[in-house]
């Protein structure tokens, strides 16, 4: 039977990768055989864990490129999870495509779309091959309410691929995001 490909989406502070990790768990509670995968490029936590916000952990590989994940290939296993897959490239795609033909059960976690509103390009190819999606919301930083689905960049930096946390993004609702627009036109 091919594997599954779970994907959960939202924007940041939504708790994507404490899902992620909530998956991770059950798989080892099951004493399955698992590989947990981030980017090198987020380095926010170190580069051998895949951490939460909140401060739950897991070991993981850092790689530079996708194709690096075909190193750790070298024996079966249940499952293999990636964490922010927005950062990386869309080599991703084929590779976990891959996985599912070889009754491999992924798990991705990520942005996805920038602050610009614009989707990640690996987030949405990834999108079109899932089994299931679960599209997270977060708080708004703004008005409190449980709504958010937006993030919002708060330094003058206009570059979409930018790594970083509570120094740089806000999660925001829709009409919150529109006023934050409007405030910075005027």
């Amino acid at each position: 039977m091919a594997g599954k490909l779970t994907l959960i989406v939202g924007p940041m502070y939504s708790g994507k990768t404490t899902e992620l990790l909530s998956y991770v768990e059950i798989y080892k509670l099951g004493k399955k055989r698992v590989i947990i995968f981030k980017p090198a490029l987020d380095n926010r936590y170190g580069t051998t864990a895949v951490k939460t916000h909140a401060g739950l952990e897991v070991e993981a590989i850092a790689v530079e490129k996708a194709s690096d994940i075909l190193r750790y290939m070298n024996h079966p296993v249940e499952a293999i999870f990636f964490d922010e897959v927005q950062f990386f490239d869309k080599d991703l795609v084929r590779i976990v495509r891959d996985l599912l033909d070889k009754n491999v059960n992924v798990f991705c976690a990520g942005l996805d779309m920038t602050f610009k509103q614009n989707p990640f390009e690996t987030t949405a190819l990834l999108m079109s091959l899932a089994t299931e999606i679960i599209k997270k919301r977060a708080v708004c930083n703004l008005c409190g309410e449980y709504n958010a689905t937006l993030t919002y960049k708060l330094v003058k930096d206009d570059s979409e691929i930018d790594v970083g946390g509570k120094e740089k993004y806000i999660a925001v609702c829709r009409d919150c995001y529109n006023q934050l627009i409007s405030s910075a036109k005027e």
